[in-house]
C-alpha cells in the first residue's frame, strides 16, 4: 500500500510509546482531517477491529478526539500533544527509577543463606550483551581502580571503536575511578596512551603482547571478554580477583611506559 510517510517518520511516534499501527493511524488522521474507522482501515491496511482498539488507546493518550457530526469520526490532536506525552513518559520513567532504587535495600535483604559468599558467574553472549557487560562494569567499579589486560588495542577498536571508549572513559572519570592498562605495542596503542592524563589512567606496553581476550579486574570481580567470540564471563570471587591482581602486577613490573 502506498503511503505518504517514510518509515523514519514513524520513529518519533514509536519513541513516545506508540505501536506502529497507532503511529500510522495518527498520521492518517492528521493528514486527512475527519476520518471514520472505515476510512482508517482503508488508508492504512489495518483491520477494522484493530483500528477500534488502537483509536481507543490514542484517545486515552490525548492524540485523537471524537466528533459525532454525521457518523462517528476521529480527528487528530495538535502534534504538540506528542511533546506532552513524551514528557509524561520521562516522568513515569523517573518515578519507576526512584521506586526501584528505594526498593533495593529490601530486595538485597531477600538474598538467602550464604549466597553473598559464593562465587557468582554471569555469561554474556552477542555484541549487544558485551556492551551490557561493560555498562555493568561502570556501575560496579565506582570509586575503584581497574586493572586491564587489553593486549591489542587495534583488535579491540575493530569491535568497540574509539568513540565508544571516549564516552565510556568520560563516565569512568566522573565516578572518580582510576585504571592501569597493559597493551601490545602499536601506533594505535601509543595514541591511546597519549590520553591517559584525561582519563586518570596509566598505560604500559609489552612487546609482544597481542592478547585477543580482554580482562578487567576491579573489586572482587574479573570480567573476561572475547569480542571475536562475542562472549564475556563475569566472575565475582575475591580469590580469583586477587590472583589476577598478582598476575597483573608481575606483568606491570615487566612492562614499559610509552
Amino acid at each position: 500500500m502506498k503511503t505518504f510517510w517514510k518509515k523514519t517518520d514513524l520513529e518519533p511516534l514509536l519513541a513516545v510509546g506508540l505501536t506502529e499501527n497507532q503511529a500510522k493511524i495518527y498520521l492518517v488522521a492528521l493528514h486527512h482531517g475527519l476520518v471514520t474507522a472505515v476510512d482508517i482501515a482503508r488508508l492504512t491496511g489495518i483491520n477494522r477491529q484493530q483500528v477500534y482498539s488502537d483509536t481507543e488507546k490514542l484517545i486515552e493518550n490525548g492524540l485523537l478526539d471524537i466528533t459525532r457530526k454525521q457518523r462517528k469520526k476521529f480527528i487528530a490532536a495538535d502534534p504538540k500533544a506528542l511533546v506532552t506525552l513524551a514528557e509524561k513518559r520521562v516522568g513515569d520513567a523517573r518515578l519507576v527509577s526512584v521506586n526501584v532504587v528505594s526498593a533495593l535495600p529490601f530486595l538485597d535483604s531477600l538474598r538467602g543463606g550464604d549466597f553473598g559468599n559464593k562465587v557468582k558467574v554471569k555469561h554474556f553472549e552477542g555484541m549487544k550483551r558485551l556492551e551490557d557487560a561493560y555498562s555493568q562494569e561502570l556501575e560496579a567499579c565506582r570509586g575503584t581502580e581497574v586493572l586491564s589486560f587489553v593486549g591489542s588495542v587495534d583488535d579491540l577498536f575493530q569491535f568497540f571503536p574509539e568513540k565508544y571508549w571516549k564516552k565510556w572513559n568520560e563516565k569512568f572519570v566522573k565516578q572518580k575511578n582510576s585504571s592501569k592498562m597493559l597493551v601490545h605495542y602499536s601506533d594505535e596503542a601509543k595514541e591511546t596512551a597519549a590520553n591517559d592524563s584525561s582519563y586518570n589512567r596509566e598505560t604500559r606496553f609489552i612487546s609482544p603482547f597481542p592478547l585477543k581476550v580482554n580482562v578487567d579486574v576491579f573489586g572482587n570481580t574479573v570480567l573476561i571478554l572475547s569480542a571475536n567470540d562475542e562472549l564475556a564471563i563475569w566472575i565475582d570471587s575475591a580469590i580469583i580477583a586477587d590472583s589476577y591482581r598478582i598476575l597483573f602486577k608481575t606483568c606491570w613490573n615487566y612492562a614499559k611506559p610509552f
